[in-house]
């Protein structure tokens, strides 16, 4: 009942917001607008609130890190060889080693955290927080180096490096983690009724989140999807979380800090990697069905890591 009642909720959401795009419930442009509400206000207004609050330890996220970094690293590496036995061309390449280690950390890895771990330690939503800027950062990072190496020319490299530390600078994710990190670390507490409104925000987050990722799922791209679909989206939620295990016994960490750890390895693939792909010259078709089939399978593997590290 643990993994049912952990899991239920996100894919049920998921599920509510795909019902109400594909019936017209709810109009398309509706959950457009709920996706950019949620990024530059609600999941923001999240991290600020418990950020600003958390008991930041460095130690302890320095390890968390060591453990998500390094098998975000592995895991690339180990598509990358996959990716050379299946001798694809090079916009396919990109877009596949993209796809199996770009997790959706904000959008899924947070709410599992929360709902897996929240009654379990009441830390979690903290701690995973705190990480959680540095994870989008790697991510980023990876990504636009992968896509710069096999992307088509459509923008010469030093525009499409500009364009990518612009984009880093103004992610309202990345400015929210630094924003509460200072708040914290400078002892600076927020007016009573605007940390009010920000908890308030915050709490409607995680589900507005989960009904636009059901209302973007694009199901129909996974119409002849191709090998490398599956391929990659298996190695984004399989693969790399079993490098995340084997990684763990090497990190003296808590189960709530291994399992931060292995849930934003084993997320499946963001969204923002389609249209990372698109932008820099790779096959954003493909992207597009590994994000869409890793979610799917997300739904057999996520149970599967809460029940062997739980």
């Amino acid at each position: 009942m643990f993994i049912l009642n952990s899991i239920a909720p996100i894919f049920l959401l998921i599920l509510l917001g795909k019902t109400l795009q594909k019936t017209g419930f709810m109009p398309e442009v509706f959950f457009k607008s709920l996706s950019r509400f949620v990024f530059w206000f609600a999941l923001p207004s999240l991290l600020i609130s418990s950020i600003s609050r958390a008991d930041l330890n460095f130690p302890t996220i320095s390890r968390i890190l060591g453990i998500f970094s390094l098998g975000t690293v592995l895991s690339l590496a180990f598509a990358w060889g996959v990716a050379k036995v299946l001798k694809l061309p090079a916009p396919k390449t990109g877009a596949f080693i993209q796809g199996s280690f770009r997790g959706n950390g904000a959008f899924v890895g947070l709410p599992v955290i929360v709902y897996s771990l929240g009654s379990i330690d009441a830390s979690a939503e903290q701690l995973a927080t705190v990480v959680l800027a540095p994870v989008v950062v790697i991510f980023n990072i990876l990504a636009v180096t992968v896509l710069l190496h096999y992307g088509k020319d459509k923008h010469s490299t030093g525009d499409s490096i500009s364009t990518f530390f612009l984009q880093m600078v103004k992610n309202p994710l990345i400015m929210s983690c630094v924003t509460g990190i200072a708040l914290n670390l400078l002892k600076l507490e927020l007016p009573l009724f605007l940390n009010r409104s920000l908890e308030a925000l915050g709490r409607a987050a995680l589900p507005m989140i989960l009904m636009s990722i059901g209302a973007s799922l694009a199901v129909e791209k996974l119409k002849g999807a191709a090998s490398p679909s599956l391929i990659a989206s298996l190695i984004k939620v399989a693969v790399t979380p079993a490098i995340g295990f084997l990684l763990a016994g090497f990190f003296d960490l808590s189960v709530t800090e291994k399992m931060i750890a292995i849930f934003f390895l084993g997320c499946p693939t963001a969204g923002m990697s389609y249209v990372m792909a698109d932008v820099m010259g790779s096959d954003s078709t493909l992207a597009a069905r590994i994000i869409a089939l890793s979610t799917l399978l997300s739904a057999i593997t996520l149970p599967v890591i809460i029940a062997v590290g739980l």
